[in-house]
């Protein structure tokens, strides 16, 4: 019987509960989506954006079904573990080294795209690489007290970013315009379509690197549940938004917008007293994208101390971050490029990795009976 003679240790001592794997998940699907993904959904599917996000929402639930089988499969190994004993040594460094590029990347995107923020709309002044290296020195600090410590202070964060939400939400109510939603389906379903994809693409292939997380978990079984309901939740909240933007801007002005979401809080007015509530939807998007960064960079860590049999993450921090403060700047020079980038190259890649590639794992492990049970 061929066993395979790998050291499976785990580099994460620590564990989190089901409930906080799903709020790290909730998060982390909000995260870099609820700036960047409703002007491109508008852009695709115009006042049906919010179809596109319902259609792939559903079609996600498909990947969480993969992901649920193949890791439920090994439940005491990560991806990067498991890889290497469904495909053998070279190939399953091969399939770690696919998803470290991809988490990597994940990595370096929010990393840009807060900074730029932070640099066109509130700090015009300081250079990007300079709030990209502070970006970098906190993410790196958070990822150094480990999974255990990021995942309280998810579970404190969480209900007060829902809340928030939901306030600037509320105060919009009078702004919204429902006719912004017509005609439906004025362009057929094709347009609408796209958009699906493209949500399905981004954000939602990026929960595939929760893989990563899943033996973490004190209770994978739980867990494996809130793989679901995190996602949905967090489909769910890009979805208000998505509305709130087509409802409150209409599809001309938030196509003319690079931060929608932002934009559309600056039109709260409330008896002249209660204005310009952008500063609140900043902060949401500061803490969710510090909990998607976050995530990312320490998955990435972890990817690459199993590939180079480390016995601990720590020592990858400090050279990861460091060549992350330039190579920011270089993978998205530009918001223009960053639009071509997510919409023309991303989708290809991404469900590559994150579709094709789980799928092919699942049937080799079924075909191979993996995992062995141990001989008595």
């Amino acid at each position: 019987m061929l066993q395979y003679r790998g050291n499976f240790r785990m580099l994460e001592k620590g564990q989190i509960s089901s409930r906080q794997f799903g709020v790290l998940l909730c998060l982390y699907t909000i995260g870099n989506a609820i700036i960047y993904s409703p002007p491109q959904l508008i852009f695709l599917a115009k006042q049906d954006a919010w179809l596109s996000i319902i259609i792939g929402l559903l079609a996600g639930m498909l990947l969480i079904v993969l992901y649920s089988k193949l890791g439920g499969k090994f439940p005491n190994l990560n991806f990067a573990q498991y890889s290497e004993q469904i495909l053998g040594r070279f190939f399953g460094k091969l399939a770690a080294l696919a998803a470290l590029s991809f988490v990597y990347i994940s990595t370096l995107y929010p990393l840009w795209g807060i900074s730029d923020f932070l640099a066109t709309r509130m700090l015009s002044k300081t250079p990007i690489e300079v709030i990209i290296s502070i970006t970098v020195i906190m993410v790196a600090f958070s990822v150094i007290l480990g999974l255990e410590t990021i995942s309280r202070v998810s579970e404190i964060l969480f209900p007060w970013t829902l809340l928030f939400l939901f306030l600037v939400i509320l105060m919009l109510i009078p702004q919204m315009k429902p006719t912004n939603f017509l005609p439906i389906l004025e362009e057929g379903i094709k347009p609408t379509i796209r958009g699906s994809v493209q949500f399905l693409s981004f954000p939602l292939t990026a929960v595939f690197n929760f893989l990563m997380l899943l033996p973490y978990a004190n209770n994978v079984s739980k867990a494996k549940k809130a793989y679901y309901l995190g996602t949905v939740i967090g489909g769910t909240v890009i979805w208000v938004v998505t509305m709130t933007n087509i409802a409150v801007l209409g599809v001309s002005l938030a196509l003319g917008s690079i931060y929608p979401t932002y934009d559309m809080a600056q039109k709260i007015n409330i008896g002249d007293f209660l204005q310009r509530a952008e500063a609140i939807i900043a902060i949401i998007w500061f803490v969710t994208q510090y909990f998607y960064t976050v995530i990312n960079f320490y998955i990435t860590t972890l990817i690459l101390a199993q590939l180079l049999g480390l016995k601990e993450t720590r020592p990858l921090v400090l050279p990861i971050g460091v060549i992350s403060v330039p190579l920011a700047n270089v993978l998205i020079p530009n918001i223009p490029y960053s639009f071509t980038f997510t919409n023309k190259v991303w989708p290809a890649y991404a469900f590559t990795v994150t579709l094709l590639l789980p799928l092919l794992m699942l049937l080799i492990a079924k075909l191979r009976h993996l995992p062995k049970k141990p001989e008595t």
